[in-house]
């Protein structure tokens, strides 16, 4: 990614979480259309129909720098973000990745924790400085909370 380039985001979420995965309008992001997005849900991640949904996915994560996932009730259970966080950590130039907590006492999905995951509230100045860092940080295994958070 070169300097003046943006950084582009993936944005995981479950369909309670939509309005505010629309509100991280500050980056371009690879999964804009949030009815095809939330079209995967309808759909079970072990079925054979799941497949070209797994390959227009794979391509808007392997297009991003950073995967943000919006944490909430359900999060930890969603078959389809641990399959989308794994996507994310895979390859050579894998996203960086920040872990939003929607409530305080929502689960994280177990995929997100250990792997240099950056973990913040749900505040806009925290998040950008979350998804800066992640897009231009090495990627290591221990996970970071911003300190004024």
């Amino acid at each position: 990614m070169a300097a003046d380039d943006p950084t582009r985001i993936y944005v995981c979420y479950e369909r309670d979480s939509a309005a505010l995965a629309a509100r991280l309008d500050a980056w371009p992001r690879t999964n804009a259309d949030a009815e095809e997005y939330l079209r995967r849900l309808d759909t079970p991640m072990a079925s054979a129909a799941a497949e070209p949904i797994r390959a227009r996915l794979r391509e808007q994560i392997r297009a991003a720098d950073v995967t943000v996932c919006l944490v909430g009730d359900e999060t930890s259970d969603s078959a389809w973000i641990a399959w989308e966080i794994e996507e994310s950590k895979r390859g050579p130039s894998r996203n960086g990745l920040v872990a939003v907590k929607l409530q305080e006492y929502s689960l994280p999905p177990t995929g997100i924790m250990s792997c240099g995951a950056i973990f913040v509230s749900f505040q806009r100045e925290k998040v950008a400085r979350a998804i800066e860092w992640a897009a231009g940080e090495p990627h290591s295994d221990e996970d970071y909370t911003l300190v004024d958070d």
